[in-house]
C-alpha cells in the first residue's frame, strides 16, 4: 500500500511539471494558433535562473518570480522580433524559425552555465522527506504538486473568469472586432506570449528540484509538453490537465513496471491512443455557423 501511494505521488509531481510546461506551450499554440518550439529554451533559462539563485543565499521563495520574470523579458524580446513577423505565416514556417532560435538559445545557456548538470541547494524548508505508511517520500515533491494545483488554478481563473481572458477569448474568435472597439490585439497577443514564456521559466525553476539544470533538458521538456498538449487536446484547459495526468502516470508507472522499456510503452501507448482520439481527451467543441 505504502509503495503504490508513493509512486502515485511521484507520478502526481510529475504530472503536476506537465501541466505547467503544458499549459505554457498551449496558451499559445491555442490561442494564437502559433507554434514555438523555442518554448524548452524558456524552461531551461527558469531551470538555471533558480539554480543561480537559490545558491546565491537570496530568499529561496523569490527564485520562482526570477525565473518568471526573466523567461518573460527573453519571451517579450523575441516577441518584439521575430515572432510577431511570423503569427501569419505558415505552421513549417514557424517550426523551422522557433526551433532555429531553441538551438540558439540552448547554445548561449551552454556557454553561460556550462555543460555540466547543475542541482540547486534547496532550502532547509523544502529538504528532507515525509513518511507515508513507512515509505519515505521528498517533501520537495509535494510542494511541486501544491504549486501545480494553484498555478494552474490561478491560470485558469485568469483565462475563464477575467475580463482580460474574455477579451483574449474574444480575440482569438473575431480580432477584428475586438480592434473595433479600440483594443490593441498586438498588446494582447504579446503578454499572452510573455506569459506563455514566464510559465516555462516557472515550471523550470520548479522543476530544477527534480530534474536539476543541464544542456539537452530544453528539448526533452519540450517532447513532454508537445505530447501532454496533444494528448489532452488542443484549446482546452481540462484537455491540459487531463494530458498532463496521463503523461505524468504512464511514464512513471511504466518505469516501474518497465524499467528497461519504459519510455517505449509509454509513448507506444500514447500514439495508440491519438489513432483511436485523434483530437485529444477533450477536444474543445466546434462552432458551427
Amino acid at each position: 500500500m505504502g509503495y503504490a501511494i508513493v509512486q502515485t505521488l511521484n507520478a502526481l509531481s510529475f504530472s503536476a511539471l506537465l501541466l505547467l510546461t503544458g499549459l505554457g506551450l498551449s496558451v499559445v499554440l491555442s490561442l494564437m494558433n502559433f507554434v514555438n518550439l523555442a518554448h524548452g529554451g524558456f524552461y531551461l533559462l527558469g531551470s538555471y535562473v533558480a539554480v543561480l539563485w537559490l545558491g546565491s543565499g537570496a530568499p529561496w521563495w523569490l527564485a520562482f518570480p526570477a525565473a518568471f520574470l526573466a523567461a518573460g523579458l527573453a519571451g517579450a524580446v523575441l516577441e518584439r522580433f521575430p515572432f510577431r513577423r511570423f503569427y501569419a505565416r505558415p505552421h513549417l514556417m514557424q517550426v523551422l524559425l522557433t526551433y532555429g532560435l531553441s538551438v540558439i538559445m540552448a547554445d548561449l545557456m551552454r556557454w553561460g552555465f556550462g555543460a555540466q548538470i547543475l542541482t540547486p541547494e534547496l532550502p532547509a524548508a523544502l529538504q528532507g522527506v515525509v513518511f507515508l505508511f513507512d515509505m519515505p517520500f521528498p517533501l520537495y515533491r509535494l510542494f511541486l504538486i501544491g504549486a501545480g494545483v494553484a498555478l494552474g488554478l490561478l491560470l485558469w481563473l485568469l483565462l475563464d473568469r477575467t475580463l482580460w481572458g474574455a477579451v483574449l477569448r474574444a480575440a482569438v474568435t473575431d480580432r477584428g472586432i475586438v480592434e473595433t472597439l479600440g483594443i490593441d490585439t498586438r498588446h494582447l497577443f504579446a503578454a499572452v506570449l510573455v506569459l506563455s514564456a514566464g510559465l516555462g521559466g516557472l515550471s523550470g525553476a520548479l522543476g530544477a528540484g527534480m530534474l536539476a539544470a543541464y544542456p539537452g533538458l530544453d528539448e526533452e521538456v519540450l517532447i513532454l509538453a508537445l505530447v501532454t498538449v496533444v494528448v489532452g487536446g488542443l484549446g482546452s484547459f481540462g484537455g491540459t490537465v487531463a494530458g498532463a495526468l496521463v503523461v505524468g502516470f504512464a511514464l512513471t508507472f511504466s518505469k516501474v513496471w518497465f524499467p528497461e522499456f519504459a519510455n517505449v510503452v509509454a509513448f507506444s501507448a500514447m500514439a495508440g491512443f491519438l489513432l483511436l482520439r485523434p483530437n485529444g481527451l477533450i477536444a474543445p467543441p466546434l462552432r458551427q455557423i
